[in-house]
Formats: structure tokens, sequence, C-alpha cells
């Protein structure tokens, strides 16, 4: 009875309150609540506790209340990140903005009620700010991460079952398909939204969905071998249900454009225990939108497929086997037909050097370029009506993660953007920050 009443007023906590982050905390949130429910369910009281500078969660241990959730099953994570940059030249106009998300998400295992394996989770998300990039810079890939969506809405809620040894994974519910495709921890580093927290081509060609919008959606996940594996996915395509003034809780399962089909396999390189080598992910994915789509020449065409491959390796490490310090070098390429797709082609490469300083084993240093080729469709139709012809955007990136403790980091950040638009828009020098208190 004390389980059931434990759950009975979780759930009703996710459903009225509860907040998610950024694209750092919503893709690894099933990590998160699995290392925070091994945390306090092995916390011994009779142990003093750090100060709470020290503490690994910033709001501790809620007076023995987290560890009596823990062992009913229950975690609850909680994040604030904003993104604070200003381009003192270039772009249309000078300017600064602020964005902002807060949040927590909450975790509900099933285990202690003898339903092992499975998992309910949910989150809100509540953003506020400006859009630096619209509002002065005026160009295509955001150069904050965290803008977008500036409302509470809710982000996800869904039930998760893993089986065979976490061999297998299906999940169902409200879904944000940038969690599980397209991703990857190596993206996290940056600010400039064309990296965070997906190579972002894709939400400018199909309605694909990341944090902190979500719709109907279906996933199954399995390892055929352990050094492979393969995703499979299902989504709604209705883009209308991500407008501010549902909150995230229009529930329609009317579609406006089909449905998303995607699969993503990965070959997981020196990634096992007892593994040597420097660690590597080579993933390929396929996707498939069923709907009609609008060409740029005129009229309809059935359906819209598309590809990426996402490529990342380590390449020199720091300490022995087994150390996640060194420098990592990545990329990734998506394509699709340029008849109808604002970016039929876009590339983004970066380098991540954690530990780059002795004494700072959780700092990281990160470089990226991105580049997105706009249609050359769409740039004859721009001719023919007297436009000027969109070409291409890119973006440098360099930045620092300065992890201060273990819930506190901020990020000094620097980008430069060629091409705003890929128009005659002067390129834009934007500078500031990102801080994050990620571990509540």
């Amino acid at each position: 009875m004390k389980l059931f009443i434990l759950y009975f007023f979780s759930v009703c906590f996710v459903s009225s309150s509860l907040f998610a982050t950024d694209s750092r905390i919503a893709q690894s949130a099933r990590e998160r609540h699995a290392l925070m429910l091994e945390y306090f369910q092995q916390e011994k009281p009779e142990v003093p506790q750090p100060n709470w500078w020290d503490d690994k969660y910033m709001t501790g241990n809620w007076n023995g209340a987290r560890k009596t959730l823990a062992n009913a099953g229950i975690t609850i994570d909680g994040a604030y990140v904003a993104d604070v940059l200003g381009n003192p030249i270039g772009g249309k106009a000078r300017g600064f903005a602020y964005a902002g998300s807060f949040g927590v998400s909450t975790n509900i295992n099933f285990t202690k009620a003898g339903l092992t394996g499975l998992n309910l989770f949910a989150s809100i998300c509540w953003r506020t700010g400006t859009n630096l990039s619209s509002r002065k810079i005026d160009n295509q890939f955001p150069v904050a991460q965290v803008f977008g969506s500036e409302t509470v809405r809710l982000s996800e809620l869904y039930l998760m079952e893993t089986l065979f040894e976490k061999r297998f994974t299906l999940k169902a519910g409200r879904l944000n398909a940038g969690n599980d495709f397209l991703s990857s921890p190596l993206y996290w580093q940056y600010v400039n939204n064309a990296f965070d927290g997906n190579p972002i081509a894709i939400f400018f060609n199909i309605p694909f969905t990341a944090y902190p919008n979500g719709t109907w959606g279906a996933l199954m996940e399995v390892l055929p071998f352990k050094r492979l594996s393969a995703k499979f996915a299902i989504y709604n395509a209705n883009s209308k249900i991500q407008q501010n003034k549902y909150h995230g809780v229009n529930f329609t399962f009317a579609n406006t454009n089909g449905v998303v089909w995607i699969t993503e396999w990965c070959a997981l390189v020196n990634q096992e225990k007892g593994d040597h080598g420097m660690p590597g992910n080579y993933k390929a994915g396929f996707f498939y939108l069923t709907g009609n789509e609008n060409k740029f020449s005129g009229g309809e065409q059935k359906g819209d497929p598309g590809g990426y491959l996402l490529f990342d390796q380590m390449i020199y490490r720091k300490g022995g086997a087994g150390s996640d310090q060194g420098l990592t070098p990545f990329i990734s390429l998506f394509f699709q037909p340029k008849n109808r797709n604002l970016f039929p082609f876009f590339v983004d490469a970066g380098l991540v050097y954690k530990g780059i300083f002795e004494g700072r084993p959780k700092d990281s240093a990160a470089f990226g370029v991105a580049y997105g080729k706009y249609s050359s469709d769409l740039a004859h139709r721009q001719r023919r009506t007297h436009q000027e012809p969109q070409n291409q955007e890119t973006v440098l990136e360099l930045n620092y993660w300065a992890q201060l403790n273990k819930w506190f980091y901020i990020t000094p950040d620097i980008q430069y953007i060629i091409h705003p638009k890929g128009t005659n828009t002067p390129n834009a020098f934007v500078i500031g920050f990102q801080i994050g208190l990620d571990q509540w």
C-alpha cells in the first residue's frame, strides 16, 4: 500500500509540476536516473554527508526523503541551463540576449512492485528568453541551444520496458525523437544549436521532434551483438501539436503529414569491459516521411527519404585503459532530396578534448564547424521571383567547459557566423557563456 501511495503521488506530481531542461539532460535521462537510483539506494545515513558544495547533488538528500523515494524506485532530477550571448560585430544589428531552461524530470522504476524492467518517465519544460539569432543576427542556426518553445510544456511521458540484461528496450508514449536518434554526448559540448543536441538540418526539412517538443511514438532498441546496436521507431508527424498554445498536452493522434519511420545502427568500438583500444561510435541512419511535401518547383511529392552518418573516434587518450580523458574528433553527414528540402546537405565536425589541463579532469575544450547548403532548387525559384538566392551558412564555435563541481559548470563561448541565412548579411561574431546547474 505504501508503494502504491508513493507511485500515485509521484504520477500526480509529474503531471502537474515537473520540468526538464536542455538536450544534455534530456538525452542522458535514462542513464542519469539509473545512477541516481543506485546512489540513493546505497547511501548510508550514518555516514557523514559532504558539504553542500562538494555533494554530488546540489539539493542533497532532502533530509532523507530522496533515499525513501529511491527505495520505492522513484527518482527526481533537476537542472537549470542558461545561454547569455551577444554579437558586438556583424549581423543585422548589434545586441545581446538571454535564453534559459529550468526544470525537473522524474522516473518511476517498478522493480520493487514486481514489474522488473518497467519504468514510467515524465518531464515538463519551462523555457524563457529571447532569440539573438532572429532578433539581431538574422541567421539560420540559433546561436543559443536552449532557445525555443518559450512556455511551460509537457516534453515527454512514456512507459519503457527493458529485458534480457538491457539488450532489448521498448518504449512508447510521448517521445522526443532527437533524444534517441542523431545524437551523441559530444554534441552537448556546444552552445550553437547546429551541433547541440542534433545535426540541425533535419528540423528544417521534416516534422522531426526533439526536446522540448514531443509527439506520439514508439521505439525498439536491440543489441543483437555486444558491439552492435540497432534502433527502430515510428513518430506521428504533426507539427501543429508543438504550438505553444497547447503546452505539449494536445494528445490527438491525428497527423498532418503521415508518420516518420526511422532506423539507426551503431558499431560500438572498444566499449566492452576489458577492451584496451580507444572507443568510437560509427552510426548510419535512414528515415522516411510518409506524407506529401511541397516541391520548390511547384506541386507535391509523396514521401521524403533521408539518411545520415555519424562518426566519432577517440584518437588520443590520457591515462590508462578506460580513461575518458583525451581527444575525440567527430563528423556528421546528412542528406535529403533537394527538390523539397531546405537543407539537402549538412555537415558538422569537431574536436573535443576532455581533461586538457592537469588537475581539471572534468573540463573539456571544443571546436566545431557546421555547414548547411541550401537547396539549389530553392535558389532557382528565388532567382525567378527576384529574391536574393540563399547559398550556405557556416558556423565556427570554440568554447571551454569548466566543471566547477559535480553539479555546476560554466562554458565561455565564441562563435563566428558566415553568410547568415546564406545571404549578404554581414558575418557575425558572437561571444558569451553558458551556465548550468544540472544535478539538483
